[in-house]
């Protein structure tokens, strides 16, 4: 032990420069961690919140498209039964007559030509089980269900492509 204490006597200043290099490494880590924990927290927090609120707009866009499809799907029903109404009554004895839409909510459908397209001189065959069943009244109804039915896909798409993706 006797060779020990002469040499901390010998060398003290070198011993107290290393401990106090010692001090001064550890003391400056856990500042470097400390800061570094805090700029890592802070980038964590800063991604989250930024992921808060893109999933919010997610669900605020899908949720204005429900509502549009679900608007534009209530006035299709109510167009169809105007025109299921208006269409019940507008054939009389065989003979359809469609008045224009008027003082209706109903969008006005484009009339049926003046006259009738001459015959063909090669007149296609049409299916045994179709020939009797479609009437004019049929014709004419499935025709304005169909006209409804773009209208209102193309007020739906343009109100959907309004709304920020």
């Amino acid at each position: 032990m006797n060779w020990l204490n002469r040499f901390m006597l010998a060398n003290w200043l070198h011993i107290l420069n290393a401990l106090l290099l010692l001090m001064a490494l550890l003391c400056g880590m856990q500042m470097g961690e400390s800061r570094v924990q805090k700029a890592w927290d802070a980038e964590k927090q800063k991604i989250a919140l930024t992921q808060a609120r893109q999933e919010q707009h997610v669900a605020d866009v899908r949720q204005t498209q429900a509502q549009i499809t679900q608007e534009i799907s209530n006035e299709y029903a109510k167009r169809s039964k105007l025109l299921a109404d208006r269409q019940s009554d507008s054939c009389t004895g065989g003979v359809c007559n469609i008045p224009s839409a008027g003082g209706r909510d109903l969008s006005a459908v484009p009339e049926a030509p003046a006259g009738v397209a001459p015959a063909r001189s090669d007149p296609l065959l049409a299916p045994q089980g179709d020939a009797g069943e479609v009437s004019c009244e049929q014709l004419s109804r499935d025709a304005a269900q169909t006209t409804l039915m773009l209208l209102e896909m193309q007020r739906w798409y343009q109100k959907q492509s309004t709304v920020d993706p």
